[in-house]
């Protein structure tokens, strides 16, 4: 299957499965939601997955992130940003881009690095 998924391609199988089970995931995280609702969770997985344009580099993306969202006590906006900033890492060299953001932030203080090291460190052998 090599067509583009399209947004209206969301609502149909296999594609609504996919986002229903990792949406269920996401909630089973038990994550405090600080606001947000399941039909964020949804939408957020929906953009995802068309930015990417692959169900599994979705469920890998989501899987990475929720597995160091509990193992570092985060949040779920901070899932729903992360999953955002993966969505745009998509189809870039993520380590060229890391180093790009944080040259670009300013003044480097610590929170800054901690973000730059829990990214850089999402997806290698040994991270979280």
């Amino acid at each position: 299957m090599n067509s583009r998924i399209r947004p209206e391609s969301l609502d149909s199988s296999p594609y609504k499965e996919l986002i229903q089970t990792l949406a269920y995931r996401w909630v089973s995280a038990d994550r405090p939601a600080e606001g947000l609702v399941y039909q964020d969770y949804t939408n957020t997985l929906r953009t995802l997955l068309l930015t990417t344009q692959s169900p599994e580099q979705t469920t890998a993306i989501v899987t990475a992130v929720l597995n160091q969202a509990v193992a570092l006590n985060k949040t779920s906006a901070w899932i729903e940003q992360e999953l955002k900033f993966e969505g745009m890492l998509s189809g870039v060299d993520r380590a060229d881009f890391l180093r790009l953001d944080l040259q670009q932030a300013g003044d480097v203080d610590d929170r800054l690095l901690d973000m730059y090291n829990e990214r850089i460190n999402r997806f290698s052998a040994d991270g979280v």
